[in-house]
Order: C-alpha cells, then structure tokens, then sequence
C-alpha cells in the first residue's frame, strides 16, 4: 500500500487545456466588394407657358405625365473598402469608406398624343439617365459574437449623376414641330443605410455579407421648347429622384 501512494504521488498533472483568447474586431481593415444594386430614377417633368403660350392649359397634365417617366434597371456593383473598428466588450464601433463602380444607364423612348384637346398631336421623347461611380462614408455599430460581428450603418453618400432628353412634337398652338433638349450632370450627396455582417475566418482576413439602401436626392433640369414659324414657346422642368438597393459580399485583410 506504501508503494502503490508512492507511485501516484509520481505520476505528472495533466496541464488544464489551451483556451484561445477571444478574437478581437479593434484594428484597420482594407478589402474589396462585388454584388448588385437595383437602382430606380423617378422623373417629374412641370411644363410653363412662354408667352405666347405653346400648350393649351387643359393638356398640360397629361404632356406632364408623357415627360415624366421611371427608369430602373439592375447592374454589377464592385470596388474597394477600408475601415476601422473598436471594441469594448461585446459591443464594436467602426468607420468605413468605399468607392465602387456604378454603371446605370438606361433610356426611356415614349410615343403618342399627350393632347387631349387635339386628336391631330404626336409627340415623342426619350430620356435617359446615367451613374458611373459611387462612394459611401459611414459609421457602423455592432455587437460581436467571438469571431461574428453584427452590425447596423449608416451615412453619406456621393454619385455623379447625369440626366438628358430629347423631345419632337406636333402640337396644337405651334407652327410645325415643337423641339426641345435638356441635360445637366451633378455630383450628388444624399445618405445610405443598411445591415450586415462580418465573419473572420482567420486572424487577419474577415468576409462580409452587407445590404445598403441608397438615396442620391434629386438632379433638376430645364429644356426651352421652341416651334417652327411661330414666336410661341415653354419651358420643361425635370427632377430626377436616383435610389438604389444594394446587396454585396466582400473580404478584407485585418492589420
């Protein structure tokens, strides 16, 4: 019995086993992004009589509703992202910026007779609008789970955009055809907000999976409207409405 406690008193002590630290989200990042984004531009088009009046007050609404058209169209949305985040506890604040391309582009061709007063009138427009890039700065705030982090965000948002259209009619006071043109490009600073989250699959690379609404504001134009042979004319306002839903995964390194 004597050597039997001897023997055990010997034999080592299992060390208790190695618990890797929590992972912590503190620190620069920089990545990429690809996904898609929905985008939608809602024009409003208000007509005012020069003087002499071109338009019969009574088709005004309806030449109205004929200019102002919705384009929406899907597009590939990819580019670059850098941020930073800091922790305390579960609980993650973070700034991140991107720059992505953002190509929209489409065009709207309408024909018919916007002139109820004159079954005789024709009138065709088309219109376009155009995106090119986009740039969003925002914070986020999130709560951390280990090596998940979930997060709301939200802020400004930059795009240069481009509106045109080109209108030939047959209408009821002009002389001949009516023509008009319009165009203008804005570099717009509207907002974004969203929802996302982020997986470190390893200590320095993080994938995310994020969802953005976009809100550029509204561009405005004016085209003059002229007629053959006659001193009537109008004048064409637009304003143009750009948003856009985004939904882009991503990966990034972690310094």
């Amino acid at each position: 019995m004597c050597a039997s406690g001897a023997h055990a008193a010997d034999m080592p002590i299992k060390a208790p086993p190695m618990v890797a630290p929590p992972f912590s989200w503190t620190g620069f990042y920089v990545g990429g992004t690809v996904g898609a984004a929905r985008t939608k531009a809602d024009v409003s088009m208000s007509t005012v009589n020069g003087t002499p009046a071109l338009y019969n007050p009574l088709d005004i609404p309806s030449l109205n509703a004929f200019g102002s058209p919705s384009l929406s169209q899907t597009n590939a949305i990819f580019g670059l992202k850098a941020g930073y985040n800091q922790q305390w506890g579960a609980f993650v604040l973070g700034l991140e910026g991107d720059i992505s391309s953002f190509h929209f582009s489409p065009t709207v061709a309408a024909a018919g007779n916007p002139f109820v007063t004159f079954p005789g009138g024709s009138a065709q427009m088309s219109t376009n609008v155009q995106t090119s890039w986009l740039a969003t700065v925002r914070g986020r705030a999130g709560f951390a789970v280990d090596h998940w982090l979930f997060y709301g965000t939200g802020g400004a948002a930059f795009a240069n955009v481009k509106y045109s259209n080109t209108y030939r009619a047959f209408s009821p006071l002009g002389s001949g055809f009516d023509f008009e043109a319009a165009s203008a490009s804005q570099t717009r600073i509207g907002w974004a907000a969203g929802a996302g989250v982020d997986y470190a699959l390893y200590p320095h690379v993080i994938l995310s999976a994020e969802y953005l609404h976009v809100d550029l504001g509204t561009i405005t134009a004016s085209g003059g409207v002229t007629t053959q042979g006659s001193a009537s004319n109008a004048t064409f306002n637009f304003s143009t409405k750009v948003t856009s839903d985004l939904v882009r995964v991503g990966a990034a390194y972690k310094f």
